[in-house]
């Protein structure tokens, strides 16, 4: 059952995503392949047709008759071996939220509190939500780096039972300082839930730190740097008592064979996805030049394929100019405790075409309405 509602919940959002482009499409009579979409923080840069030659060639090598192609064992080791831990600290899903999903459900019960920071992934929230637990709140300090004192306080005050946030961060796009992260891991006994979605972009993954903070849990994915997107895997590094228990309460039978053998491939041959990864931090370089030339921007730091933004005005004229031209980029209206939500956007970053044609339709619109 829990997996049935997991597969609803992913349709849901794939409806949703499709009514959005639509209602803009129609909104300015424009057809649905003229639409952008670069509010998903998805992976933009990763050309599809080396995506699609991997995922026909490994089709191709399938007995149909057989069920498991690979066995997840096999799949564990070559993670174990890409990342340089043990096996034992490794166990895999489909996609990184149900895994966060998974970890919380472990760790928790009914009406206990939780720590979430602000602003963050809404998933959080909304997992937080269906377990029914208390959010917590701490927001994040002026420069998007945890406030430890005010985590220790509301520790001290709330007793949470975790603690979840993203680094690489979502949506201010800078990797949290290390140090912080460590002092807080150390500091408290509770279980610390990092998503490292983005980590590839960024300078550094603590999944090496596993060894010596047992209460730190990295969620990975090979859904945003990788480029799988719909045929991806992810998987989580933890002290292997934990992930002894996911073993027993949850099963691995839920992610496809293709899924496997595709991710299989990258962790067996990463070099040439290494390259494309590097080429678009050069990319992402040229594009944050070009927009700090421009009035009415502040650009901030990022260690993601996105860029986290504030224009000099309220984002909503703004956002409906872009719109009118075919390009989708998020906005945080519905981030009631975000502070700067009225006048920051998010827009992903993708190959020089398309970051192009965002530069250019964004210059046009500055200087109209500036």
């Amino acid at each position: 059952m829990k997996f049935l509602s997991d597969k609803i919940s992913l349709t849901q959002y794939a409806l949703e995503r499709l009514k959005k482009r639509q209602e803009i499409a129609e909104k300015y009579n424009l057809s649905l392949d003229q639409i952008l979409d670069l509010s998903l923080g998805d992976n933009l840069f990763i050309p599809p047709s080396l995506i699609r030659k991997m995922l026909v060639k490994e089709i191709q090598s399938i007995d149909p008759r057989e069920s498991y192609p690979i066995d997840y064992y096999s799949f564990i080791e070559e993670i174990s071996r890409f990342l340089g831990v043990e096996t034992t600290t490794i166990y895999p899903g489909l996609t990184h939220n149900q895994l966060i999903q998974r970890v919380v459900s472990t760790i928790t019960k009914p009406e206990d509190s939780i720590i979430l920071l602000i602003p963050d992934k809404e998933i959080y929230y909304k997992i937080a939500y269906n377990q029914k637990l208390k959010i917590q709140g701490v927001n994040l300090t002026e420069g998007f780096e945890l406030n430890l004192d005010e985590m220790l306080k509301k520790v001290d005050s709330t007793k949470p039972k975790a603690i979840i946030f993203s680094s690489p961060h979502y949506p201010t796009a800078n990797q949290l300082n290390e140090k912080d992260i460590l002092s807080l891991a150390k500091e408290i006994q509770i279980p610390i839930i990092i998503d490292e979605s983005y980590v590839e972009f960024g300078k550094y993954s603590l999944v090496n730190q596993i060894k010596n903070y047992t209460n730190l849990t990295i969620v990975r994915s090979f859904s945003k740097a990788w480029g799988l997107g719909a045929t991806s895997c992810a998987y989580l590094i933890a002290d292997p008592s934990f992930v002894n228990v996911l073993k027993e309460t949850y099963s691995f039978e839920e992610i496809p064979p293709i899924h496997l053998l595709l991710t299989n491939y990258i962790l067996q041959t990463p070099y040439r996805f290494v390259e494309l990864i590097n080429g678009f931090v050069v990319e992402r370089k040229r594009v944050i030049e070009h927009l700090k030339m421009l009035n009415g921007l502040k650009v901030y730091k990022s260690d993601t394929n996105f860029l986290f933004i504030k224009y000099k005005n309220n984002v909503r004229e703004l956002f409906e100019q872009l719109s009118s031209k075919g390009i989708i980029v998020r906005t945080f209206g519905d981030f009631p405790s975000f502070k700067q939500r009225d006048e920051t956007f998010l827009v992903t970053l993708g190959d020089s075409s398309i970051n192009d044609r965002f530069i250019v339709a964004l210059i046009e619109l500055l200087e109209s309405l500036l």
